[in-house]
């Protein structure tokens, strides 16, 4: 199965890709696809499959696009 992830905001300049593609033999957790691709999850802060919003541990059964969006700061 195929797990695209794609960054949003400064995380795509933070990191060395736009889109990466994953392929997993069975299925596999958000937590262990940013574990895999050395993101931390403490610069992540909404996590969407599709147009669910998900958690860490939300268990991927099949090929998707995963959307990783930024904590936003400011003041």
């Amino acid at each position: 199965m195929k797990i695209s992830i794609k960054l949003e905001g400064y995380l795509k300049y933070k990191y060395s890709f736009n889109v990466l593609e994953l392929n997993y033999p069975k299925p596999v957790t958000i937590r262990q696809v940013l574990k895999d691709t050395k993101i931390s999850s403490a610069d992540v802060f909404f996590i969407k499959v599709g147009d669910l919003m998900v958690k860490e541990d939300c268990l991927l059964t099949k090929s998707t696009e995963v959307k990783l969006f930024p904590i936003i700061g400011g003041g």
